[in-house]
């Protein structure tokens, strides 16, 4: 009889760890659960807007590097701008079409303005705060011809878009970077960059 209640004990033993152990399965693949949520969370958090910090090391303007933002006299020898205008859209800042010299002809690089200065304070040491019409730019590898697809991957989602365009902010909401694509082929035409980004201009 001893026996016959030592082995029932045994067996009750060994059951109830069984299901003890089972029950740890359970709670660490909940815990699995959470964290995965909490990762899909934090993606969605990064996707709200580029880091601008990152994104900044690698943009390229007419085949060279460049550190942004960047005076015509940084592009070096044969760049310049023929003649810089005040913008009738800001108070205080002006604009210029960025020139390469080639031979006797010189052929059009982009467009640059310059936030904070008039026209008749212009130099050529002065740093642009917004490049547009930019056939050679490209930041990160995006540039014309990128598919909009891979834009996204690394400025995240845009926060306003429409069938022509789509606009992302920096994380600071400080920057904002334009591509304009063709909704037909989702192939990028242009990117445009703001350094000095103004919700209200």
């Amino acid at each position: 009889m001893k026996k016959q209640l030592l082995s029932i004990s045994l067996s009750v033993l060994v059951v109830s760890s069984l299901l003890s152990g089972c029950g740890k399965k359970e709670d660490s693949s909940s815990l699995s659960e959470s964290q995965s949520t909490t990762v899909s969370d934090s993606e969605t958090t990064l996707s709200e807007g580029f880091d601008w910090e990152t994104v900044k090391q690698d943009i390229t303007l007419d085949g060279r590097k460049i550190d942004v933002p960047f005076s015509v006299n940084d592009l070096g020898e044969g760049y310049k701008i023929s003649s810089v205008n005040d913008d009738l859209l800001g108070e205080n800042s002006c604009y210029g079409t960025v020139e390469k010299q080639d031979g006797y002809s010189s052929a059009s690089v982009c467009m640059v303005f310059f936030d904070g200065i008039k026209s008749d304070s212009y130099n050529n040491d002065v740093k642009c705060t917004r490049i547009s019409f930019a056939d050679t730019l490209t930041v990160n590898g995006i540039g014309a011809g990128s598919a909009m697809k891979d834009a996204e991957k690394i400025f995240g989602n845009p926060y306003m878009s429409d069938d022509s365009a789509k606009y992302f902010l920096s994380k600071s909401g400080k920057e904002r970077i334009e591509i304009y694509y063709d909704s037909g082929t989702d192939k990028v035409k242009e990117i445009q960059l703001n350094l000095n980004f103004n919700e209200n201009e």
